[in-house]
C-alpha cells in the first residue's frame, strides 16, 4: 500500500537537513513549497532541487497554513508528493 508523506516534494537542496513541503499563503490562497528545516522558499515543487532559486520564507506579510488535499489536486501539485510502500 502506498502511503503519502504530509505534501513532501523534496529533501532540502539548501540545508540538506529537512523536508520540502507544499504550503498555502492565507491571505492570497497560493500554494508554494518550503523546507521545514531552514525555511527556504520555492515558488513551485520542482524549483526546490535548485537551491539558487530559494528565497525566504521570513516574510512579514506572509501567513501559512496546510493547504487541504484538493488545493493541491486543483494546483495539480499531487504528482509532486512523495510517497513510500
Amino acid at each position: 500500500m502506498m502511503q503519502r508523506h504530509d505534501n513532501k516534494v523534496a529533501w532540502c537542496s539548501v540545508c540538506d537537513q529537512g523536508w520540502v513541503q507544499i504550503y498555502k499563503d492565507k491571505r492570497t490562497k497560493e500554494l508554494f513549497a518550503v523546507c521545514d528545516e531552514c525555511e527556504s522558499r520555492w515558488e513551485h515543487p520542482t524549483h526546490a532541487e535548485k537551491k539558487y532559486i530559494a528565497t525566504s520564507i521570513f516574510d512579514t506579510d506572509i501567513e501559512i497554513e496546510i493547504p487541504t488535499p484538493n488545493d493541491i489536486y486543483l494546483k495539480g501539485w499531487d504528482k509532486y508528493i512523495i510517497y513510500s510502500h
